[in-house]
């Protein structure tokens, strides 16, 4: 009885969306060597059950790709399986020889791979499916057959992998009566698998590159979505061809780490790659010192020192300190700036005998207090002088109002606003210690900073 219905499978394989690296071109040649196994029809039939023969395969194929991915192909492929067991001496192999057309389709291939990258294992996958003339067992018939492969693009121009593919021959055999169509025992179908290599012969035709990136305008309209008018969409620094190749930044984000520095600035030879003497685009803060490498380059740090994350040693780092410089073991604030206390007591102003004159010894406590209040603007203060009990009530306070006066007067020199100083002599009539003792009435004559309520629209420092 005829059988009218041939069934067959075929594998279709998937892949990620990300563009593949691979190398066909123009005109490629392809070399299939591999084994051969029969699956069904006359072929399988004339061996004893339980015998699976194995057999070899070859194949030479060339392919025109006008356009991509569709390539249109001539093979020629042929399949030899050993006798049957228990043949005699003069028995021969059976062969298949066939030459064929038909078509190549590549769901993944890029014939930029080699132009950015060089070769990359991702690669080309593809399907195909043939038709034409094979000689079966001495006999002219037509055959079909359908492939799947997988081929890594290594070095330049070829490609090497996979494959494997379905062959259904003797399809219009001819019968006893020397009728002609399918009948029991036809097709015969055998399964192939082994080696698929090609070799590009003749490259692609160069895809547009209209900005000169690097990047085809295809590939940059599908694939990394940059603009193929512009060399560098993000405006970076750093060319869409450069980013695209290294894969370390991304071509539509100007600062791929966030850190506030464009990846051109961060990478300043502009090559993709970090260097030891660049910060790293894809690290927001390369030293770990706590501050952001942005920052540091925009005001004059160096983003591979972390030392200078935070110069003056006082726990505030630098992109949030508002006093730098502060002089090292001053307590500061959450701003870094000195902590200016209730009450600042200086006992160690020293002034010329019977005089309001500021010894000199004394300038560099005072410009401390100068910073303090420079640190804190928005703070007003009393001046308080003080005296030990030598000499009358009267001139005491007159001598320690005077220096209050002189200190207020170089707080002024220092750049302190007036307006927020006040100064008050106490004369001796605010001890903190015994006026019996040297040590006592040495103690006793200070000057004091004290805080006052800041009136609303306070003065501002020159």
């Amino acid at each position: 009885m005829r059988t009218r219905l041939v069934c067959f499978s075929l594998l279709l394989a998937s892949a990620a969306p990300s563009p593949a690296l691979a190398e066909s071109g123009f005109l490629n040649i392809h070399l299939e060597p591999g084994i051969a196994l029969p699956a069904g029809g006359y072929l399988k039939d004339v061996y004893p059950s339980g015998q699976s023969p194995i057999g070899l395969h070859g194949a030479l194929g060339i392919d025109v790709q006008p356009f991509s991915p569709i390539g249109f192909q001539l093979r020629y492929a042929f399949a030899t399986f050993p006798p049957p067991d228990g043949s005699g001496p003069d028995a021969k192999n059976f062969n298949d020889h066939g030459i064929t057309l038909g078509v190549r389709w590549r769901i993944l291939d890029n014939r930029e791979g080699y132009q950015l990258s060089g070769g990359d294992i991702l690669g080309n996958l593809w399907l195909e499916g043939n038709a034409g003339y094979h000689s079966v067992f001495d006999t002219g018939t037509l055959g079909l057959d359908f492939g799947a492969g997988y081929e890594a693009s290594l070095i330049e121009p070829i490609q090497v992998g996979v494959f494997g593919r379905m062959y259904l021959v003797d399809l219009f055999a001819e019968d006893d009566a020397g009728t002609v169509g399918l009948d029991e025992g036809s097709p015969s179908i055998f399964i192939i698998g082994g080696l698929s290599i090609s070799f590009e012969l003749f490259g692609a035709p160069a895809a547009q590159d209209s900005d000169g990136d690097g990047i085809s305008n295809e590939r940059e309209l599908n694939a990394t979505h940059t603009d193929p008018h512009n060399p560098d969409t993000d405006g970076d620094g750093l060319g869409d061809g450069v980013e695209v190749t290294s894969g370390r930044t991304d071509p539509r984000n100007p600062d791929t780490d966030g850190d506030g520095a464009a990846d051109g600035q961060e990478d300043a030879n502009q090559d993709g790659t970090r260097q030891p003497t660049e910060p790293d685009a894809t690290v927001a803060d390369t030293d770990g010192g706590g501050v952001r490498d942005g920052w540091e380059l925009a005001n004059g740090k160096n983003a591979l020192e972390p030392a200078d994350d935070d110069s003056d040693g006082d726990g505030v780092k630098e992109d949030v300190d508002q006093c730098q410089g502060t002089e090292r073991g001053t307590e500061v604030d959450a701003r870094g700036c000195a902590l200016l206390r209730p009450q600042l007591v200086l006992r160690g102003v020293n002034f010329a005998f019977n005089s309001a004159d500021i010894d000199p010894s004394s300038f560099r406590e005072l410009d401390q207090v100068a910073r303090i209040l420079k640190d804190n603007a928005d703070v007003n203060v009393e001046i308080g002088g003080h005296t030990d009990n030598v000499g009358g009530r009267a001139y005491n306070e007159r001598l320690s109002q005077a220096r209050a006066e002189s200190v207020r007067n170089y707080m002024i020199s220092k750049g302190i606003n007036g307006d927020r100083l006040t100064a008050r002599g106490y004369g001796m009539s605010r001890p903190t210690a015994p006026n019996t003792t040297e040590e006592g009435r040495a103690q006793n004559r200070r000057i004091e900073f004290t805080r006052q309520d800041q009136p609303e629209g306070g003065a501002q420092e020159e």
